[in-house]
């Protein structure tokens, strides 16, 4: 599994909280409770938005051997923006740079969207339910097909029609379904973030304990992490209640956002 980083807001104040993503992804306490290696090391990246720019990095670099990507990343947190990062202990699909995340899609419905997920996912009941072919699909991360599914059943990113596409896949989950996805139009911006854990993790204290996710709210800024954050950063995090959604209206001319939270 890994580690993620949603924030919308003032770039300068995401700074902190990407600190405390490198040093989580290098030393996961929750993770060696567990009785696994103690780092999420294969591969990283981010999508940074801001009104005028666009920047979406991959590396199969471990986050915390990567000088020059993190510097590059915190060079660009400036002003008003959204960032989408993700470091990966992977799981399903070879360790390579097409399986790092975050993903880039593109629908023929008019809007890109860029997609994240931390979890496991029943990789071949996504594909039977989507129509595709498995033997295409062979080392691709179940990560990467859970976001073709998304581009194959969104006709739009509205709300209630993104919340219905998550609904309906929550059987597939193994583990948790944390995910991370920004949608834009030509003239408009949405996020939508969810957290959650199938029950029989939920109920283990130590697999609920790594896999939930955390939330920071003020003026500036509203940020959505992995559990690990609150052990590395000063932030005043709220842990957010399994089988919640966000769906964010985001205006980058305006430099504002409004956060709606829904149930899975």
């Amino acid at each position: 599994m890994c580690r993620v980083l949603f924030a919308v807001g003032n770039g300068e104040s995401m700074i902190e909280l990407v600190n405390a993503l490198v040093k989580s992804s290098e030393n996961d306490p929750y993770k060696v409770a567990l009785g696994k290696g103690p780092s999420h090391r294969d591969g990283w990246g981010f999508l940074w938005m801001s009104k005028n720019k666009v920047e979406h990095y991959k590396t199969t670099k471990p986050i915390f051997e990567d000088k020059e990507g993190i510097e590059n990343l915190l060079n660009s947190l400036k002003g008003f923006g959204v960032l989408l990062a993700h470091t990966r202990a992977a799981s399903q699909g070879s360790v390579n740079l097409f399986n790092t995340q975050p993903f880039s899609y593109s629908s023929p419905n008019g809007f890109t969207f860029w997609f994240y997920h931390n979890g496991d996912l029943k990789k071949d009941e996504i594909i039977k339910t989507a129509g595709f072919r498995e033997e295409r699909l062979k080392d691709v991360s179940d990560s990467y097909v859970f976001g073709l599914y998304l581009l194959r059943r969104l006709s739009s990113f509205g709300e209630d029609e993104v919340l219905n596409a998550f609904k309906a896949a929550l059987s597939t989950v193994r583990t948790t379904l944390n995910t991370g996805t920004l949608f834009i139009a030509p003239d408009e911006a949405k996020a939508f973030v969810t957290a959650y854990i199938v029950e029989k993790r939920e109920k283990d204290s130590l697999h609920r304990r790594y896999s939930r996710l955390l939330k920071a709210e003020g003026k500036d800024l509203f940020a959505v992490v992995s559990s690990t954050f609150e052990l590395y950063s000063s932030f005043h995090f709220e842990e957010i209640p399994n089988g919640r959604a966000f769906y964010t209206n985001i205006d980058l001319k305006e430099k504002k956002f409004e956060v709606n939270e829904l149930i899975l």
